[in-house]
């Protein structure tokens, strides 16, 4: 019995002392699709379901920072934001926007996108099947407008 919690405090101690360590890395407020034509509710549809991990503006939980969580955690966010980076948008060039409109539209419209495991802690990111619809009808049209021939 005095093991059991010797070893509970020694776990609530190290627990403790990782989280002041380790503090939450600040957020960046960096604008999302920087360069591109995308009205105020496709946006807020983004920051709402898909900024948190592709792109700068990621706010992290409070259990990010205990591992293993935070490990899973961080490692989802950089794999993410390696696929796609909305707040690195004007860094691609237009042949690379053009592909990511492709596949952010299919995403949605499949629903492969956001991942099932993201929404079951993050309820807010669950998009509806018109937000789905609208996020496939600005991906085309936005990559209509990128093909189009400057005049």
């Amino acid at each position: 019995m005095l093991r059991a919690a010797l070893l509970a405090t020694m776990l609530l101690t190290a627990t403790l002392t990782w989280l002041a360590v380790h503090p939450e890395p600040p957020a960046h407020n960096k604008l999302l699709f920087q360069g591109a034509q995308i009205d105020e509710q496709t946006m807020a549809l983004f920051q709402r379901a898909c900024q948190n991990c592709h792109s700068e503006n990621t706010r992290w939980p409070w259990y990010s920072r205990i591992p293993p969580a935070s490990w899973m955690i961080g490692k989802d966010v950089a794999d993410a934001r390696r696929h796609i980076n909305f707040s690195n948008w004007e860094s691609y060039r237009p042949d690379e926007q053009e592909e990511f409109l492709t596949r952010v539209g299919n995403a949605a419209r499949t629903g492969y996108m956001p991942l099932p495991r993201y929404t079951l802690l993050h309820r807010e990111a669950v998009l509806a099947p018109q937000e789905r619809q609208r996020i496939y009808e600005w991906s085309r049209a936005e990559r209509k407008r990128l093909r189009k021939p400057p005049s």
